[in-house]
C-alpha cells in the first residue's frame, strides 16, 4: 500500500497541508482540536514518519530560493514580481521558512547560483520562474538533489503551478474580435519562454479561425524602451495593427508613449490591452485594459507545493483558473 502523503492526510482531514505539517511536527499555529483530528486521521491512514526526511530536517536551511530571471531594469517596476513574492513569503512564513532571492541574466548564472546555494546548504529548495524550451534547470536540480517547483510548465522531476495562458489569450482575443478589430499585434518578449509560447499559439489559433491578421513582436526585453521601439516599428509597417496586446504593463507603457509620439490615440485610433494589470494601467491616459489576476496566488500555490515536497510529498501540479479582463478606456470602444 502506498505511503500516505501530507497532502493525502490534509484532504482526508479537511485542512490545509500546512496545518498537517504543523500537527505532525509538533509545531504551534493550530488549535488543539485541529491537531487531534489531524493526528487521528494520520494514524487511521497508517502514516509513519519518513526517516530520511527526519534526518534531512536536522540539517535544513529553513529557507527557499527564488532566482528572478530578469535584468533589474526590466523587473523593478513589474507588479508581478512584487506580488508573487508577497504570496510566496506569506505561505513560507507559515511553514517557518525564509526566502533567499537572486537576480540573474543568464542560464549559466542561474545554474551556478543553484549549485552554490545547495553546496552551502543555504536553501532547502527553489521556486523556478519562466520555464523555456529545452530548459536545463529541471534535470540539473534533480541531479544535485534540490527540490524545485516550476511556475509555468510541468517538468519531469519537479512540482509545478500552471497558469491558464491559452485561456487568458482567448479572453483578450474575444474582447478585440467583439469590437471589430481584425488586425492585431502582440508585443510579447521572448518566445523561448514556455508561457509566452503557449500564449502566442493560442492567439495565433484564434486569429486563424476568425480571419484576424496577427503580427508577433518577439525576442524583445521586458522593458519600457522595448515596448516603445517595437510599437514604433509596427506603426511603420505596411499594415498598422488596429489593436496592440502587450505582455506586461511595462511594455504597454512604452507602447502608449510611442503611440502618443506618433499622434495615434489609444482607445480611438487603436486599442491597447496588457496581459498584466497594475497601478500604471489605471493612472495613465487613457487607462489601459488589462488581465486581472493576482500573482500572489501563484506565489502561495508555488510555496505550498514546495513546502509539501520538503515534508515528503511527491511533486504535484496546481492549475490556476482562467482570469478575466478589466476593460478600460484603451479598448472600451463599442461592440459591433
Amino acid at each position: 500500500m502506498k505511503r500516505p502523503t501530507i497532502r493525502d492526510i490534509a484532504r482526508a482531514a479537511g485542512v490545509s497541508p500546512t496545518a498537517v505539517s504543523f500537527a505532525l511536527n509538533g509545531k504551534p499555529g493550530i488549535s488543539t482540536a485541529t491537531r487531534e483530528r489531524i493526528l487521528a486521521t494520520a494514524n487511521a491512514m497508517g502514516w509513519t514518519p519518513n526517516p530520511l526526511a527526519r534526518a534531512l530536517s536536522i540539517s535544513r536551511a529553513h529557507a527557499v530560493g527564488l532566482v528572478i530571471p530578469r535584468p533589474k531594469s526590466s523587473h523593478s517596476s513589474e507588479r508581478f514580481f512584487f506580488n508573487f513574492m508577497l504570496g510566496l513569503q506569506g505561505t513560507l512564513a507559515g511553514a517557518d521558512l525564509g526566502l533567499v532571492t537572486h537576480m540573474s541574466t543568464s542560464d549559466e548564472d542561474e545554474l551556478e547560483v543553484y549549485r552554490r546555494w545547495w553546496g552551502q546548504r543555504r536553501v532547502d529548495g527553489v521556486i523556478a520562474l519562466d520555464p523555456r524550451h529545452n530548459d536545463p534547470r529541471d534535470a540539473f536540480l534533480h541531479e544535485i538533489g534540490m527540490p524545485a517547483v516550476f511556475v509555468g510548465d510541468v517538468l519531469p522531476h519537479s512540482g509545478a503551478v500552471i497558469g491558464q495562458d491559452a485561456g487568458m489569450m482567448t479572453v483578450i482575443a474575444e474582447h478585440l474580435h467583439e469590437r471589430g478589430k481584425t488586425s492585431w499585434a502582440y508585443v510579447c518578449g521572448r518566445t523561448s519562454k514556455t508561457h509566452i509560447r503557449h500564449r502566442v499559439e493560442a492567439l495565433t489559433a484564434y486569429a486563424q479561425e476568425h480571419g484576424v491578421t496577427l503580427q508577433v513582436a518577439a525576442e524583445t526585453e521586458f522593458t519600457e524602451h522595448s515596448g516603445y521601439i517595437e510599437t514604433n516599428r509596427l506603426l511603420a509597417s505596411t499594415q498598422v495593427p488596429q489593436a496592440f496586446i502587450y505582455e506586461n504593463e511595462i511594455l504597454a507603457l512604452g507602447g502608449i508613449q510611442a503611440l502618443t509620439d506618433n499622434d495615434v490615440k489609444p482607445g480611438r485610433d487603436v486599442f491597447v490591452v496588457s496581459c498584466e494589470d497594475s497601478a500604471i494601467c489605471r493612472i495613465v491616459t487613457p487607462a489601459i485594459s488589462a488581465i486581472d489576476r493576482d500573482p500572489s496566488t501563484l506565489g502561495q500555490h508555488a510555496a505550498q507545493v514546495l513546502v509539501d515536497m520538503l515534508e515528503g510529498a511527491e511533486p504535484y501540479t496546481v492549475h490556476e483558473g482562467v482570469p478575466h479582463l478589466i476593460v478600460r478606456a484603451s479598448s472600451a470602444g463599442n461592440r459591433d
